[in-house]
């Protein structure tokens, strides 16, 4: 499941749901609302016939409600569940996915979990996994909830993102370097000749 950047909307939805759980719950209440809220995100998000019903004009209101009622009953703690009939009355499940990944990030937030993403060319052994792994663990002083993600285009070497810091040591940003200090050698050496 693709994490969907969340808008100021779904901020604010999900930082309602999260005060609302940490009031009657605390810390242990916010990650179980965290994980149903991540399989339902899952399920939302992997089932178009699922969004396509509740997010139909034509498929009357009351129908929704039953079908959430029972697709909630005794499976979603019960804040979760009353925030999911609210979304539906006013309109806002379609936001689902940006407020569950807003709920991760206040989450992690809370619990001193720091997300991390080493984006590699290619899969990488997992004994380099393991070792980055660590050395990050080891250099933020927090938690860190790693994921890998392979995408081709950076040609090589690795793109590693701890919370909003990037450290960008691929081989698609180093040519993309060397393309510019050619081309401005290029203009100097014209510059000069003129």
């Amino acid at each position: 499941m693709a994490s969907p950047h969340a808008s100021p909307g779904s901020t604010a939805y999900a930082r309602a749901l999260a005060e609302a759980v940490e009031a009657e719950g605390g810390n242990a209440l916010l990650q179980d609302v965290g994980s149903v809220l991540s399989a339902i995100a899952e399920a939302w998000d992997a089932d178009g016939t699922l969004r396509s019903y509740f997010l139909s004009t034509e498929v009357p209101s009351a129908q929704k409600h039953a079908s959430m009622d029972a697709l909630g009953e005794g499976r979603f703690p019960k804040l979760l569940a009353n925030f999911l009939r609210l979304l539906l009355q006013r309109g806002r499940l379609g936001l689902l996915l940006e407020i569950h990944a807003a709920y991760s990030g206040i989450l992690d937030e809370k619990l001193g979990r720091v997300p991390v993403t080493i984006t590699t060319a290619g899969p990488v052994p997992e004994s380099d996994f393991r070792a980055w792994k660590d050395a990050i663990r080891g250099s933020i002083g927090g938690e860190a909830v790693v994921q890998h993600v392979v995408k081709p285009e950076i040609i090589a070497g690795a793109v590693i993102r701890v919370g909003d810091r990037i450290v960008d040591g691929s081989a698609r940003r180093r040519l993309s370097e060397l393309h510019t200090r050619i081309i401005e050698r290029g203009m100097q050496r014209h510059a000069l000749q003129s």
